[in-house]
């Protein structure tokens, strides 16, 4: 009820409160008419959506909708049904809501709500048997639900806690049987198993089951591994940890209902969440007196899943994002009588999550997009406003910051967060005291997440007037170069000139900081005076022809005829073509591609593999990204992306590059920065351009997912039109209108013929996905093997160093990172990131490779690709 509901300390628009209520953000809210009913019946069914979206829980309105609701059920059973459905989707916060409207409907329409028993529990089963990001949360928004329904009498508690069980006993099933990757997705069941009791654990606990539910969660907690992915931690334990300590998410989840139950024992007032309406206070007891009877839902199957190992599992079933930054008062208060409980906190981060997804589909550039809309009225209690942005601060954050990677694209959650700076005048300060907190803790973070970090950073000051209180962190200008605050501040500012002009950019610091910005943009001229002075003079001629702009094929005549290809070999000559095109194309990317796809015939042809020598496009990688590095925020990434997309170079070669700039490290840097001569392992360069190459083609292979998925949802509708027409004749001939019966059997016999032509572009359109598929699991594993050979054996002491406890300064008073523990960091953030994508086959070689590296290296990178029980399996359990 919006009575109950808190604005976080500030209104949107003008003090008044918006719910964007008018479906516009919804997935699938679309009026349907049922195979039997009218075209005419689309007004009403758009009637009853409308009114079904906009019930805010006020016993009026509730009164009002269920009586008419009332009058066109059981005709329209099926589409009030779905639109029931949609809601507690999309508007996840009106869940309590939404099961009160449907209780009421009991008495005089039960039919009704028996179809909405079996439809939840269908679409439940549906939903747990996909691992998908959409069926994962619609799986837990559904669980909860279903937990609401005694409290409103659609279903007894036993009923209600069977459901919960047999999720639970899915998990413990898993846990008993051991199957590779097993643990990843019996977590994920047993938290939303959790996650739905703070809606309704004060009136579960009633049945005798609930104990027994409860038992079970507590024996899958002892079979489990805990901490099954230290790879995702955003943070490494604070100092003065224990050996060993692990920061696990389910853990926590299972301390805070755990904490509620048992005072819930004696007090069933204490499973009270405040920012969860009572159904008390939607409508009174009285309105349940002539209540019809309760349901019996059908038994829910959770079908098995198995993988191929624990990294597919990882992947598919990542760990709940969580950020605990802000000391606990800050964000939720020490658990006092009269104060927030232990579950208030966790409502809140999954009212946030679940906002966000919902909501996600309708971003866009408006005044403030429906997402940071909608988080400005979440019924968060409303006696700690200061709090309450506090949480929401941190909670999105964390969401961000999610490693492997977020549910969302990064960019979503800065527009959210810049479009709750606008509507909340006192949110920006909260915010910047999480970012303060998490700047003070730099040390400990994670490399991945401090990247990602910078990120947001120069995207948010980009969009303020590049407006930030750089002068509280002005003691960065007295650090070493490679002290952690000044290297993310380093790596702010470094972003922020890709954002903005340099000048401007330097203009909006201090002084005292001027020497954290990136060089002035400019190519590398150490670089191209090595390729000069080992070009047999080459690179001057070379120049020349780019200003005649003589085509490819003379060019290769030259190098022929002149000696030159003889004198430099094949990569050499390559290397020289590359840097001469780069320099001559210097002025924009345009011009880079320009001079490129000139010089394509000739670079190929110095390449390719022959019968004779291998291929060596990975010269042109080298050449590509030396000729700018350490001299310009973005090109050397963006140079490489020409090639990669032109097809010059394929990501096996940009492994290659990897490999050999790190077995020769004097051929890619000569400080400790690697920026003076090349592109070295442990710089920000190098780790975006492995990145690019490895997503460059997982974007592909998703487009072509997309494509096949188009020619899939084509070939459902028509023969979904087929059907229908099937069922529209043999309703006519069995009412003896036979005209009628020939007219729909010959749509049906055309649509059929439609069919089969859509099928083959079905056939058509899944083939190339197949393809992209393997092509995305070389891409990964042959880099990932590449590191592999070529850095563990050179990071033992990065690994010991790593695997012992975490210093006690991790701030301002932190030592410098070694050039070693940074690759072992972006190494580690590399095999976390490609796991999804590499297989079976080659997290099988990643392993077998990892036999070989020392025992250190070897835990922290197999705990990296595969979680805690990855590298070692079993014997690591033992």
């Amino acid at each position: 009820p919006r009575s109950r509901a808190a604005t976080m300390g500030g209104d949107f628009r003008g003090g008044k409160r918006h719910r964007r209520e008018d479906g516009s953000h919804m997935r699938v809210f679309k009026p349907t008419v049922g195979g039997t009913g009218p075209m005419a019946g689309s007004r009403e069914l758009e009637e009853m959506r409308e009114a079904i979206i906009h019930c805010d829980g006020s016993p009026e309105m509730m009164k009002h909708l269920s009586g008419l609701l009332a009058q066109d059920l059981p005709a329209l059973n099926e589409p009030a049904c779905k639109f029931v459905l949609e809601c507690v989707q999309n508007l996840p916060v009106k869940t309590p809501v939404y099961a009160t409207l449907v209780a009421m409907l009991n008495h005089g329409c039960g039919d009704f709500v028996e179809e909405v028993v079996r439809a939840t529990c269908e679409l439940l089963e549906t939903s747990l048997a996909s691992a998908s990001l959409d069926d994962r949360i619609r799986a837990r928004l559904l669980l909860r639900f279903v937990a609401v329904w005694p409290i409103v009498g659609i279903v007894s508690e036993s009923a209600a806690v069977d459901i919960l069980d047999a999720v639970v006993c899915a998990a413990l099933d898993a846990a008993e049987k051991g199957e590779p990757g097993w643990q990843p997705r019996a977590d994920y069941l047993a938290y939303i198993a959790l996650a739905a009791l703070p809606w309704a654990g004060g009136t579960l606990q009633k049945a005798k089951e609930f104990d027994r539910m409860m038992d079970s969660i507590e024996d899958y907690l002892r079979k489990r591994r805990q901490g099954p992915d230290p790879a995702a931690m955003l943070f490494a334990p604070p100092a003065g940890s224990a050996a060993n300590t692990v920061d696990d998410w389910l853990e926590e989840c299972w301390g805070r209902v755990n904490e509620v139950r048992k005072a819930g024992a004696q007090d069933e007032a204490s499973w009270t969440v405040k920012s969860i309406p009572p159904v008390t206070d939607v409508v009174t007891g009285d309105e349940f007196e002539y209540a019809g009877h309760k349901h019996t839902p059908p038994p829910l199957k959770v079908v098995e899943m198995t993988f191929s190992g624990a990294a597919e599992a990882l992947a598919a079933y990542p760990v709940r994002p969580r950020l605990r930054i802000l000391p606990q008062e800050q964000t939720e208060g020490l658990w006092d009588a009269g104060d927030w409980g232990p579950l208030e906190r966790f409502v809140a981060e999954e009212y946030i999550a679940d906002t966000l997804w919902a909501f996600e589909p309708g971003f866009r550039r408006d005044t403030t997009i429906p997402a940071a809309d909608q988080m400005g009225t979440l019924p968060l209690p409303a006696d700690h406003p200061e709090r309450c942005q506090f949480l929401v601060a941190e909670t999105l954050f964390g969401e961000m910051l999610a490693l492997p990677r977020p549910a969302h694209e990064a960019v979503f959650y800065h527009i959210v967060i810049q479009d709750l700076c606008k509507a909340i005048p006192s949110f920006p300060k909260m915010m910047a005291k999480v970012v303060a907190h998490m700047f003070r803790q730099i040390g400990r973070m994670e490399f991945e997440a401090r990247e990602r970090l910078a990120d947001w950073m120069a995207h948010h000051l980009s969009c303020f007037e590049l407006a930030w209180p750089w002068q509280s962190w002005a003691h960065v200008a007295d650090q070493a170069s490679n002290h952690p605050q000044r290297t993310f501040c380093s790596s702010v500012v470094r972003r922020l000139c890709r954002l903005s002009y340099y000048d401007r950019v330097k203009e909006s610091i201090p002084d005292e900081l001027h020497c954290i910005m990136p060089n002035t943009p400019a190519l590398n001229p150490d670089y191209i005076l090595e390729t000069l002075n080992g070009s047999s003079g080459a690179l001057r001629d070379l120049q020349a022809f780019m200003k005649e702009k003589k085509p490819a094929a003379e060019v290769m005549e030259w190098l022929k005829t002149s000696g030159k290809l003889d004198v430099l070999g094949r990569a050499g000559a390559a290397k020289v073509l590359t840097v001469a095109a780069l320099q001559h194309g210097q002025k924009c990317i345009t011009h880079h591609n320009v001079l490129l796809k000139r010089y394509e015939g000739a670079l190929t042809e110095l390449t390719q593999e022959t019968s004779e020598e291998e291929g060596c496009a990975d010269v042109m990688v080298a050449a590509t990204a030396g000729i700018w590095a350490g001299t310009h925020p973005h090109m050397a990434v963006t140079a490489v992306s020409r090639l990669l997309e032109l097809g010059l170079v394929k990501p096996a070669d940009v492994a290659r590059w990897l490999e050999s700039s790190i077995s020769d490290e004097t051929a890619a840097g000569t400080n400790e920065d690697g920026a003076s001569r090349g592109v070295a392992w442990g710089t920000a360069d190098a780790w975006d351009i492995a990145c690019l190459a490895v997503e460059t083609v997982a974007a592909d292979r998703e487009d072509r997912e997309w494509k096949a998925s188009a020619a899939r949802r084509k070939v459902e509708a028509a023969e979904a039109q087929a059907a229908r027409a099937t069922a529209d004749a043999d309703r006519a001939a069995s009412q003896g209108r036979h005209v009628d019966a020939g007219r729909a059997k010959e749509a049906a016999g055309r649509i059929e013929g439609k069919i089969a032509g859509l099928r083959a572009e079905l056939d058509d359109a899944s083939l190339p996905v197949e393809h992209a598929g393997a092509q995305l699991a070389d891409a990964a594993g042959a880099l990932c093997l590449a590191l592999v050979k070529a850095l563990a054996p050179k990071l033992a002491d990065a690994a010991a160093d790593a695997a012992g406890p975490t210093p006690a300064e991790v701030g301002a008073g932190a030592a410098p990172e070694r050039r070693d523990a940074r690759a072992l960091a972006m190494f580690v953030a590399a095999l976390r990131r490609f796991r999804s994508y590499v297989g079976a086959e080659y997290e099988g070689k990643v392993r077998e490779a990892l036999g070989e590296a020392p025992a250190e290296v070897a835990m922290a990178l197999g705990e990296a690709m595969s979680g805690r029980v990855g590298l070692s399996g079993a014997a690591m359990i033992e």
